[in-house]
């Protein structure tokens, strides 16, 4: 914790605005931080604040993760300003008290308390308030009342990867015995093995602006003690820092369950719970067109006799599906726009390729 001479506070007589009801006497709980990167609130903790009238002024008192700080507060338009800070000098040597840092010197004030301006947006949606407060450096502070994200128990279990999105490119499939896996565990430490390596770390379980449900990965550990010179691959390279922008896990329609995470737009990883096998297949050279499709598909290949073929949402459900279809034209007019899997099976193997429904 940055040692930081404690201020008497008083309650000084700024002119003070019109500012929307709902923000007084009202603890938002901090959900995020953005400056230059995304920090999501760490696991247990509970960082806030808290805006109340005194004798005609605004005051804003603020938790971090141990000790509090307290500003007054003016408004004018949108924009709200702080000054005179308290804030208490209690040691905190608590693994996360960076995040305290970040938000009282990073965020709210600097080092020397000074004088800070932000630019407010407050909403309401679905019983919650929201408040975003941003600087002129852009650094920002996110904001609910929404209960703090409980993850889905169905996440803390050992997941195969078995496929990856790359934005328009044909996805990636891992199969045989000894696919790349990790395992989460009920504290979100988790572990994993890559071809000859092993992966460690913890993860920060947080919410977006509004619901999505986020990963944040931390303290990433990689092991290549095992391995010879270049032969570890990485298949979850995406866990060495990245926010996981957005993070469903569910149960298929096949009984499995199923995780799925977006490290930048257009791509993502999916893992199910149990070891997926695809046979090798003779499908290089078929090619869908057009694509993206509006009213037909049409399946360019040397092989004609498909025994199966099935088309898929992302998350898995089949949408339709075909026995020994002997055409290569497909009807899709009545799909909804957008992204879709060919699941194609035949005497040679079976492949899957991506197409986009307009």
């Amino acid at each position: 914790m940055k040692k930081l001479l404690l201020l008497v506070f008083g309650i000084s007589m700024l002119s003070s605005f019109a500012q929307p009801a709902g923000m007084l006497n009202e603890t938002f709980r901090l959900k995020s931080l953005y400056i230059g990167n995304t920090y999501l609130t760490p696991n247990g903790e509970n960082p806030n604040l808290t805006i109340y009238e005194v004798a005609g002024d605004y005051v804003l008192d603020a938790d971090g993760i141990l000790n509090t700080m307290n500003a007054a507060t003016s408004f004018n338009g949108n924009s709200m300003t702080l000054n005179n800070y308290g804030v208490t000098l209690h040691d905190c040597i608590e693994p996360n008290c960076y995040y305290e840092d970040l938000y009282f010197y990073d965020v709210l004030t600097n080092l020397n308390l000074e004088t800070k301006t932000f630019t407010f947006f407050y909403s309401e949606n679905n019983g919650f308030k929201f408040l975003r407060l941003r600087d002129a450096n852009y650094n920002t502070a996110y904001y609910s009342t929404e209960p703090a994200p409980i993850a889905n128990p169905m996440l803390f279990q050992t997941w195969y990867l078995f496929m990856q999105e790359v934005d328009m490119g044909d996805p990636i499939f891992y199969n045989g015995p000894n696919p790349p896996q990790i395992t989460i565990n009920p504290d979100f430490t988790y572990t994993g093995i890559e071809s000859c390596a092993t992966i460690s770390g913890d993860f920060i379980l947080g919410s977006g602006d509004i619901y999505l449900f986020q990963l944040q990965p931390q303290n990433y550990i990689n092991d290549e003690s095992n391995c010879q010179p270049g032969e570890a691959e990485y298949a979850l390279y995406e866990i060495q820092g990245r926010m996981l922008l957005d993070t469903s896990v569910y149960e298929g329609n096949d009984g499995n369950d199923y995780l799925s995470w977006e490290y930048a737009p257009g791509f993502l990883s999916h893992f199910t719970n149990i070891l997926l096998s695809t046979s090798e297949n003779n499908f290089s050279d078929l090619k869908l067109f057009p694509n993206p499709a509006q009213n037909k598909l049409f399946i360019q290949s040397i092989i004609s006799d498909f025994d199966s073929v099935s088309i898929t949402d992302i998350n898995g459900r089949i949408i339709v599906s075909f026995k020994n279809m002997i055409s290569n034209e497909i009807d899709v007019s009545a799909l909804k726009a957008g992204m879709y899997f060919l699941n194609i099976t035949s005497s040679e193997g079976n492949t899957t390729k991506k197409f986009i429904k307009n």
